[in-house]
Parts: structure tokens; C-alpha cells; sequence
């Protein structure tokens, strides 16, 4: 399996970064009590340091409006999901817990201010692409059952059959969801900015230690740059993988 970030895409964010954690075999159906309090360190972290008052004006959420402006998207229409999350914790929502793998990257993405997601591998088809929609594929929403077709030129996550994700890093569709019976999961981490690799880095550092460490399994990660777009993950076996 491949995962491919489209060359287009770095010549207008230069400074973009992706990184990626592949997890393979976890058991994500068990009920952690240190993943909840990982969540929850991460939730009231947050609302003690926030810099400023609205989410989207926070040094490292801010540029997501200014990457989403240069790409086409409404940022106030389609905020990041990082953005959505804030905008929530400081608003005193109640934040979700919704199973031991969503909530350990949702920890590590509001630790870091970075948006994640994560892809249950079983359910997806053919390759992974980072890339600018053709306008044929279609997207269901997650929580949805209505289809529709995403618009030629919006930038999308997508495997070889439809849509995973919307205006990048804004919602993820419904049939890769990680649920309590998601084994293999391809978390992609996008980061923008002049020390996004070092960022990535960091945040691929903290996933392999703390999935293997709550939830077991095997991982394989990678650094896609302007350089370097894509990676290939066979599948099921991860050739340099290791497990912690």
C-alpha cells in the first residue's frame, strides 16, 4: 500500500510537512484508564496555557486559516479539526471520549495543536492519497448516510475509491472510523511551518511509544516532504517495523 502526498501541494505550502504512523494489530477493545487521564491532562492542559481567546488566532492554529486561504477553503466554514477541538474545550463543551485509540491521538493531537485523524486500514481501498479532488469521488459523512460528490480541486484525503477526508484536515467520512474492533490504523500528521519536521518528529516519537505501550501492536512510520511525497507500508507485514 501507498500513501502519496500530490507534488502540487508542496508549491503552495513550502513549508508543509506529513508524517505518518501505521499501527498494526492493536486492541483497541479493552477500556484504558491511563488513556482517559492522558485525555483529560491534554483537555485541562489546554485550557490553563491557551494564548488567547479564540482558537483560531493561537500561533499554531492560526496558520491553518492562512494555508486553508491560500488553498480555496473557508477556514470560518471549514475550520481545521484542531481548530474545532480548541474552540470547544474553551467554550467548557464536554470533550468526547469515544474509544482507547481516538482518544489517545486526540490527546496527542491537542497536546501538540496539531490536527490527526485516524484511518481504519481494513476498510479502506487501494492506496492513500493526499491530493486535490478530480471531482468524481464521492464522500459520506461520518454519522451520515447520504453521498455526494466533493468538488474538482478541493484537497482531500481519499483511498482509490472515495473520500476520507474534506477540505484536508477538516471531517472524515463514516467507513474508516476507528472503533473498538480497529485493528490497523494509518494516522497522517500534517504540520505546517519552519520546524514542521522536527514537529513530526516529535509527534511520531510520542505515538510509538504510547501505542504500543496502552494498546500493543506493531508500527511503522514516515516523513513525507517536497523530496520524498510518497511511502510505501506493505500490507499486512511492515518491513522496518518495530515494536516497543
Amino acid at each position: 500500500m501507498f500513501f502519496s502526498v500530490q507534488k502540487d501541494l508542496f508549491d503552495i505550502l513550502p513549508d508543509l510537512t506529513i508524517g505518518m504512523v501505521v499501527a498494526k494489530d492493536v486492541d483497541n477493545t479493552h477500556p484504558s484508564k491511563e488513556i482517559d487521564d492522558l485525555l483529560s491532562q491534554a483537555v485541562e492542559e489546554l485550557k490553563k496555557n491557551f494564548i488567547g481567546d479564540k482558537a483560531q488566532d493561537h500561533p499554531r492554529i492560526k496558520p491553518w486559516r492562512t494555508a486553508f486561504s491560500k488553498l480555496g477553503i473557508s477556514g470560518s466554514k471549514f475550520p481545521s479539526s484542531i481548530e474545532s477541538m480548541a474552540r470547544r474545550i474553551l467554550k467548557g463543551d464536554p470533550f468526547p471520549k469515544i474509544n482507547p485509540l481516538v482518544d489517545l491521538y486526540n490527546s496527542v493531537s491537542l497536546r501538540f495543536l496539531v490536527p490527526m485523524g485516524g484511518h481504519d486500514l481494513d476498510t479502506l481501498e487501494g492506496n492513500i492519497h493526499l491530493r486535490f479532488a478530480e471531482g468524481w469521488e464521492p464522500f459520506t459523512s461520518m454519522g451520515s448516510v447520504e453521498t455526494m460528490t466533493v468538488p474538482k480541486g478541493e484537497l482531500v484525503y481519499r483511498d482509490d475509491r472515495e473520500v476520507l477526508t474534506r477540505n484536508w484536515v477538516w471531517r472524515q467520512c463514516e467507513k474508516d472510523k476507528a472503533t473498538e474492533k480497529t485493528k490497523n490504523i494509518f494516522i497522517p500528521i500534517d504540520v505546517l511551518g519552519e520546524v514542521g519536521r522536527e514537529r513530526a518528529d516529535e509527534i511520531i516519537l510520542e505515538l510509538s511509544q504510547l501505542i504500543p505501550k496502552y494498546l500493543r501492536g506493531t508500527l511503522f512510520s514516515a516523513v513525507l516532504t517536497r523530496e520524498k511525497p510518497s511511502v510505501e507500508f506493505p500490507m499486512p507485514l511492515f518491513p522496518k517495523a518495530y515494536s516497543l
